[in-house]
């Protein structure tokens, strides 16, 4: 039984090539083990039923402190107009306000406002170190209120943040039209390219009159989920990503104006709005925990806000392989999933030794049972490795009452040991300043050449032959089955030296009655011509001495 860094077990040995390529199987330690060097973030080491040890999530209330959302500002509406100097959370200044104060009428708290005459209004002064003034990147962020519309004649605007930057405009608008909820956000989203792109929410039902209705515009800054909900249920929702699809190249959502416009609430509306709230989770906070919008929120009171939905995340210390460009064929893990929750899980792999909280290296989400992940190709190459790490993420249900448990993964791969060294090699000949080589061809699947080493001592190479005319020594450059057979003359050798960037090697040219020692190796193709490729032992040394022979014919 052999062991791999961090106590993964190997099991299973299977031979499937010529050159015995290994399929096998790693499993993570059991989850109370003290080597395993497991993060978890919001997740506990539990039991199941049988007593075994299984991660769920921590806190399922959605009341925890860690990476909580972040009010904004709150206006409650809980005093006269004349009294409304700041927001409830002391932050932002009141400009302008008028509305009429009332303590009646199904409002929450104190009191709220009724607006109903055209200069009615509530004008809030933004600033630079607050989310309505912001430059940056808004991050994942709700806004919401109650509205108990009175009458719908015109098109009464219930919220704008919106500015000018070179004459078009960017923001947020929130009002009422043909009795629907309408929600326009001008450029206010911006791409890779810095491209900036409008969206629309528009679609939901017919507001009934005079009746209260909770109302909230949420962004989920993880998977681009742009959401419009009348009294918690789901009306419109739109991706803010390159492909229109969840997860994939999310937009940045920020302010672009310089101006910093004032916001208001209530313009040319005609009815009551109480508890008028804006929340945020900054992007830096979005890093270390996800909130993922798998799940469809359903029964919120009219009051309520989306919950949010907080994962158990548990990541794995980078683990190696034994050798570079490891394919991993398959990866699956255990697990048990109560109502209305839900496991995904991302994995990355690398050439390159990277550290367990890289930002650079790219994750990749996967399924349980995930197969090929070798065949996947960025940048023109596979998705193969030395180094690897998983991460997984435990999503509980939306009502906050139940976890998903996680257990036992398991990952297929198969090492891509190099090849084998080359055999049979012996000096075919020697001429005016040349020698011949010769050697028996390599015979694995994926064998792209070879490479002389030489020199004028044994065992030490001044010099590394790999091209012949422009092209690599490789089984196609004799027409002969079994062997290959190269000539080195000191044409050849400035050739390879040319290509040699390094400058460490000599390269010595080929005297007469010298003599000159020779190897060979073999090389397959993954990643030729870098550090990662696979080069085989070198073959047996021999030796041989350029001569121009008799001058007697």
């Amino acid at each position: 039984m052999q062991k791999y860094k961090f106590i993964i077990t190997l099991v299973s040995v299977l031979v499937l090539s010529a050159r015995s390529d290994i399929s096998d199987i790693v499993k993570i330690p059991s989850a109370e083990h003290p080597s395993a060097n497991i993060d978890r973030l919001n997740a506990i080491i539990t039991t199941d039923p049988t007593g075994k040890e299984i991660f769920a999530v921590k806190d399922l209330s959605y009341k925890g402190e860690s990476n909580p959302l972040i009010t904004d500002i709150l206006l409650s509406f809980n005093t006269p107009s004349a009294n409304l100097r700041k927001d409830d959370s002391g932050k932002y200044i009141i400009r302008n306000a008028l509305y009429k104060f009332i303590d009646r009428y199904g409002v929450l708290g104190g009191g709220g406002a009724a607006f109903f005459r055209r200069d009615h209004i509530v004008e809030i002064e933004p600033s630079r170190n607050l989310w309505l003034g912001s430059a940056g990147d808004l991050g994942s962020f709700s806004l919401e209120f109650r509205v108990y519309p009175s009458n719908f004649n015109n098109e009464g605007i219930l919220f704008s943040r919106v500015g000018y930057f070179s004459g078009k405009k960017n923001g947020i608008e929130i009002k009422i039209k043909d009795r629907k909820v309408i929600v326009q956000l001008f450029r206010l989203f911006k791409d890779a390219k810095g491209i900036r792109y409008d969206a629309k929410l528009i679609r939901g039902r017919e507001l009934d009159n005079k009746k209260w209705h909770h109302f909230m515009l949420s962004f989920d800054r993880v998977s681009g989920k742009v959401a419009k909900y009348i009294n918690g249920m789901e009306e419109d929702v739109i991706y803010a990503t390159a492909t229109d699809k969840p997860f994939e190249d999310v937009y940045e959502p920020s302010f672009e104006s310089v101006d910093m416009p004032a916001a208001f609430i209530g313009k040319n509306f005609y009815g009551y709005i109480d508890e008028f709230r804006i929340m945020y989770r900054h992007i830096d906070d979005l890093k270390k925990e996800t909130d993922i919008a798998y799940n469809n929120y359903k029964k919120l009171g009219i009051i309520d806000r989306l919950p949010l939905n907080k994962n158990g995340i548990i990541t794995s210390p980078v683990y190696d392989f034994a050798s570079t460009g490891t394919s991993v064929s398959l990866v699956k893990w255990n697990e048990l999933l109560n109502d209305n929750t839900y496991i995904w899980m991302e994995f990355r792999i690398s050439d390159n030794l990277f550290e367990k909280d890289d930002k650079t290296l790219k994750w990749y989400r996967i399924v349980n049972n995930q197969k090929n992940i070798y065949l996947m190709k960025e940048a023109g190459e596979y998705l193969r490795g030395k180094y690897y790490q998983w991460r997984a993420y435990l999503v509980p249900s939306p009502d906050g009452k139940t976890s998903p448990y996680f257990y036992d993964v398991e990952l297929t791969y198969r090492l891509d040991p190099p090849p084998s060294a080359p055999q049979f090699l012996n000096v075919a000949g020697t001429g005016d300043m040349s020698v011949r080589l010769r050697w028996n061809k390599n015979v694995e699947h994926d064998i792209l050449g070879y490479r002389i080493y030489y020199g004028v001592v044994p065992d030490k190479y001044d010099g590394i032959i790999g091209y012949i005319n422009g092209k690599r020594i490789t089984n196609d450059f004799n027409e002969n089955r079994k062997y290959i057979e190269v000539e080195i003359t000191n044409n050849i050798i400035e050739e390879n030296k040319d290509k040699d960037t390094t400058g460490v090697l000599e390269y010595p040219l080929m005297e007469n009655t010298v003599l000159y020692f020779f190897t060979v190796s073999a090389y397959d193709s993954y990643r030729p011509d870098t550090p990662y490729n696979h080069e085989s032992l070198l073959s047996v040394e021999v030796k041989a001495r350029p001569f121009a022979g008799s001058e007697i014919k």
